[in-house]
């Protein structure tokens, strides 16, 4: 289990809408085309009201990357869909590549991205990736780039595991 906790995470963040107006035309499309599983939101709804628990959402991204544009609003909309205050969704842009790294070396720019690219607690692979934390600020959880199924089901599954 990581040694991870919400408040490691020190940059600021944007919050869905924050998000949407800046990048709304790059990734209007896989929002509005993105159709999440609704029987599957309400099951995440239920199941934290049952365990008395909120859910607090971060993705690491950045702007430049496919899988971001398309994963990212899809995460906004399923949280907007949800309509729930037990439900909260970050969003920290702006990690940049290393093109010069070594093998070994952390992949992510260490002075030109936020510092939780290159935090080892964080373990950032791949972009983007969703991180899953507790109404106690502990790690749950993360979806690594693409979900295994949808992000809906990998969200569910990862609560179930978790709390």
């Amino acid at each position: 289990m990581y040694d991870l906790k919400w408040n490691d995470l020190v940059s600021p963040t944007m919050s869905p809408d924050e998000y949407l107006k800046e990048f709304g035309d790059k990734i209007a499309y896989n929002y509005k085309t993105y159709e999440p599983k609704t029987d599957v939101l309400e099951e995440i709804k239920d199941f934290l009201k049952s365990k008395q628990e909120s859910l607090k959402i971060v993705a690491l991204g950045a702007d430049w990357c496919p899988d971001c544009n398309r994963n990212v609003p899809r995460m906004i909309k399923i949280v907007k869909l949800m309509k729930s205050k037990d439900v909260t969704f970050h969003i920290l842009y702006g990690i940049m590549v290393n093109a010069l790294h070594k093998p070994g070396e952390t992949i992510w720019h260490k002075i030109r991205s936020p510092p939780e690219a290159v935090n080892p607690k964080f373990d950032l692979k791949a972009i983007p990736t969703f991180y899953f934390f507790n109404r106690n600020n502990g790690f749950l959880g993360m979806i690594k780039e693409r979900p295994k199924k949808t992000i809906e089901e990998d969200t569910l599954e990862i609560i179930k595991e978790g709390l």
